[in-house]
């Protein structure tokens, strides 16, 4: 079998300073702005370096094209990447531009126009302590808040009910707000890069209501006991829960993703161009 490994990132693998865990041993992956926004610990990084040389990771991330690209992980660089939570895929570091040519005309169809979408949070942003709202590439909008807090989640259940009739949802990962696209699903992305690779086995890890429908839709699966989908009380037959939280977790699906590689059955796939 030929299996691919996609996987989240932030909140899954990636951890900033304040989410890693006290006492975590913490290597940076991510600085921006003269401070670490992402890092793992150092059992994650070696089991990450050792994952890369397998050639079968693809990660799969809310990120924008910048934010994943500044992120130096250990080991070879992915081939694929997705980004802009599957919006995006990037061949060697630089955007598909059919892939984007078919994101464009799905979202046209299905989904509120973006600019709509924006303007409706940033007015939420005016009435409630965010302290930015941002852009997905134009693809999606998210509004960041100073802390978690508990007043989020009330307004996350706020923003479902308008965003849901509109062909759009919402995710609340930690202090950030995000409303995306329905038709922009992590499970439709990963579909299209296992056609692409000829993979018949998809292994897959995520933490967020976002990455929901690509853990269902994998033969195999991971999340850590932490973040939205454990808060949700996520479950499948196919899908293991970390024994650790935080950064610790990070580390533990490295070394799962290793073990569904590992047992000698199966291939790492190469590119179909």
């Amino acid at each position: 079998m030929n299996t691919i490994v996609a996987t989240d990132l932030d909140g899954t693998v990636i951890f900033s300073p304040r989410t890693g865990g006290d006492g975590a041993d913490l290597i940076s992956v991510d600085e921006y702005r003269g401070r670490s926004c992402g890092a793992m610990t150092a059992q994650g990084h070696r089991a990450w370096e050792r994952l890369a040389r397998t050639g079968a990771l693809v990660p799969v991330t809310t990120r924008t094209s910048a934010q994943y690209q500044r992120i130096r992980l250990p080991g070879p660089a992915p081939r694929l990447a997705l980004v802009c939570n599957g919006a995006r895929l990037l061949v060697d570091g630089d955007p598909d531009p059919a892939w984007d040519r078919r994101v464009r005309r799905a979202t046209a169809a299905s989904a509120a126009p973006f600019g709509t979408v924006w303007a409706h949070v940033a007015s939420w942003a005016q009435a409630h302590p965010f302290t930015d709202v941002k852009s997905a590439e134009d693809f999606f909008v998210y509004a960041v808040a100073a802390e978690p807090a508990p007043w989020l989640s009330a307004v996350a259940a706020e923003a479902g009910r308008w965003a849901e009739p509109r062909g759009w949802r919402v995710s609340l990962q930690g202090r950030k707000l995000y409303l995306v696209p329905t038709v922009l699903d992590k499970a439709w992305a990963v579909a299209g890069v296992a056609e692409r690779l000829a993979a018949d086995r998809v292994v897959a890890g995520g933490d967020s209501l976002l990455d929901e429908g690509m853990l269902l839709a994998a033969d195999r699966a991971v999340r850590p006991a932490h973040g939205e989908l454990h808060t949700a009380g996520f479950r499948a037959p196919h899908c293991h829960t970390t024994a650790t939280s935080g950064a610790a977790a990070g580390a533990e699906i490295s070394a799962w993703y290793l073990s569904q590689l590992d047992d000698g059955k199966h291939s790492h796939p190469k590119e179909m161009l």
